[in-house]
């Protein structure tokens, strides 16, 4: 394979980042080990999504998942080579992993230009990651602070603020699960596909079974206390402070004090939210309790769901 991706690497440079059927679509994907650090370099077919580049970690089906896309979970400001306005062009990027409905969405569009990648992912017993590769600003890269702005683009003018009043807002999603009501208050949809974020009603005994996913999460107490137990070590964190989760690691959350506890989830890329609305229990409120009684049934299915959002249920 490595002397496969040099032939098509020197192929790309020499040509004008024009390679056989693959035309202009590949992009040369700059990425550091994630142990080593040494620096690597591989090509990969590219789709453009607005002032995007997306890219499927298929590995032609391999049970695991390509270095460079582990390598871009742990390291994921690169740089890219592609084609832009007819030239081969160095390109900042910020790199994510996209989940749920946007990972579907996007891989659709891969297996309509080249069915093979349906092949690949009958092939492999895991879900082919999807990475969008979005521009970074010019400082972010190395550049002089004052050109930033062109490296930041326009702004997108159909987007606007978003407000949430989890307390007044009757439009807003609660859904009860593992015996917590869960607010949801931005979705990606809100953020531009960067974040989501919920707000947590935990009640004594609260929390959801051990289990590990492929996002960050940050947890912000707004009241009482949680208990998290991170890799088998448990850390109690009160009101006011945060944790962060990294991506992959196993945990899970408890409330063991005698007390309701209140604390926003935010996750990085989005997905959670989307998760939880397709097999919690819909309520009427943010600390409206769920109905012991479907709680078995719904975990179920939950867990079933779990693999299509990179959620692992321990």
């Amino acid at each position: 394979m490595t002397e496969f991706n040099d032939r098509v690497i020197a192929s790309f440079r020499s040509n004008g980042g024009h390679v056989g059927a693959w035309g202009s679509s590949l992009v040369l994907i700059h990425h550091r080990g994630a142990r080593t650090k040494t620096e690597r370099v591989n090509p990969a077919m590219s789709l453009r999504d607005g002032d995007d580049w997306l890219v499927v970690g298929s590995a032609k089906g391999a049970p695991r998942d390509p270095a460079w896309t582990v390598n871009l979970r742990a390291f994921p400001e690169v740089e890219i080579e592609a084609v832009v306005d007819g030239a081969v062009t160095t390109v900042p990027v910020r790199a994510t992993e996209l989940t749920g409905p946007d990972r579907e969405a996007a891989f659709a569009r891969f297996v309509q230009v080249a069915p093979a990648f349906e092949q690949y992912q009958a092939a492999a017993p895991r879900p082919l990651p999807v990475i969008r590769f979005r521009r970074r600003a010019l400082q972010d890269a190395g550049g002089e602070a004052g050109a930033s702005a062109a490296g930041i683009g326009p702004e997108d003018p159909a987007r606007d603020i978003a407000v949430r009043r989890p307390d007044s807002d009757p439009s807003l999603p609660h859904y009860g699960a593992v015996g917590d009501t869960y607010t949801v208050l931005l979705t990606g949809a809100d953020t531009g596909g960067r974040y989501g974020l919920m707000d947590m009603h935990i009640p004594p005994g609260g929390g959801p079974p051990p289990h590990r996913h492929d996002f960050e999460e940050m947890f912000h107490v707004l009241e009482g206390e949680i208990e998290i137990t991170f890799r088998g070590e448990t850390t109690t964190v009160r009101e006011g402070e945060t944790v962060n989760i990294p991506a992959r690691a196993p945990h899970f959350f408890r409330n063991a004090s005698g007390r309701n506890a209140r604390m926003l989830c935010a996750v990085t890329p989005p997905g959670l939210e989307d998760y939880f609305s397709r097999w919690g229990e819909p309520l009427s409120g943010r600390t409206t309790p769920p109905d012991p009684a479907q709680t078995a049934e719904r975990l179920r299915t939950a867990v079933e769901l779990g693999p299509e959002y990179a959620i692992e249920n321990l």
